[in-house]
């Protein structure tokens, strides 16, 4: 009988060290997971706030866009008053003037046609990328210095005062009028460049969310594989001092246990033996618990 009861408390004794063991065990994992839930909460928090970021920017990058389109219309006027006060005034010049002039206006079509086509392709999207964009932005500006350097400020002929003036106004028009393409057109492709910039980390942040849910789950499935092994470990213990309690209280009511009757220790040591129970055993261990 005291080798059993040594036995059980043996068990107990490794039992109790297990249950302590899956409770820190346990408490550790839980403990993870609250921190990669407040990591994946913080990161999803950021995306959604990046996210509104590149919305506000594809505002601005559409306004301004339709901007452009715009003060487009309002330079091709500009343009068409130009020209208009150009042929007024070269009415009156000598022939070696004018063949200067169409040689000069020659150039300047080539430009603008260039200018014109490059302006079209940014437009509709063709020069896809960060990097192809930027290029077309600069071939753009760069276009139309040469443009700006064809057109003088006053066009050395004899002119009359009201024909000069009308057309170096329209000169005025027209560059101003550019300018404001050139602007519109920056201010959109700045928000266009931020926008892509937010929506690649956008993908960053959501990647990092994702990654720290994953091992949310996985730390979340430990610490409950913990709690049950622990929960496990408490019903052993339970079970092991109801049996050793039981076990004291049959010896000290051993006097009064009819004497054929066989104990709750022999009974328990033919359980722990491997050994089969009759029923009227397992009925008089019942009554005993």
């Amino acid at each position: 009988m005291n080798k059993l009861k040594n036995e059980l408390s043996n068990r107990r004794e490794a039992m109790d060290k297990k249950a302590t063991n899956f409770r820190v065990k346990r408490d550790e994992w839980n403990s993870k997971t609250r921190e990669f839930q407040q990591t994946r909460n913080e990161l999803n928090s950021a995306v959604r706030e990046l996210i509104q970021e590149v919305k506000k920017q594809r505002t601005i990058r559409d306004a301004e866009n339709q901007r452009v389109r715009d003060m487009k219309e309002i330079r091709d006027e500009c343009n068409k008053k130009v020209r208009d006060a150009k042929k007024v005034i070269e009415g009156s010049q000598s022939p070696e003037e004018k063949r200067k002039a169409h040689k000069k206006r020659k150039e300047l079509e080539q430009i603008k046609r260039e200018f014109n086509k490059l302006e079209r392709e940014i437009d509709m999207g063709m020069h896809k990328g960060p990097k192809k964009e930027k290029q077309a932005m600069e071939k753009a500006k760069t276009l139309h210095k040469k443009i700006k350097d064809h057109v003088p400020v006053k066009i050395k002929i004899e002119a009359n005062p009201e024909d000069q003036e009308a057309y170096d106004k329209a000169i005025k028009e027209q560059e101003k009028a550019h300018q404001d393409v050139t602007e519109a057109a920056s201010q959109a492709q700045a928000a266009h460049e931020l926008m892509l910039e937010w929506n690649t980390e956008v993908d960053s942040r959501r990647a990092k969310a994702e990654e720290a849910h994953k091992t949310l789950r996985n730390t979340k499935k430990e610490a409950d594989l913990a709690h049950h092994r622990y929960i496990v470990a408490l019903r052993c213990l339970h079970s092991i001092n109801n049996i050793i309690n039981t076990m004291e209280t049959e010896r000290r009511e051993k006097s009064t246990v009819s004497e054929p009757q066989l104990s709750v220790d022999n009974l328990m040591g033919k359980l722990l033996s491997g050994e089969t129970l009759t029923t009227e055993e397992l009925m008089q261990l019942q009554s005993m618990d």
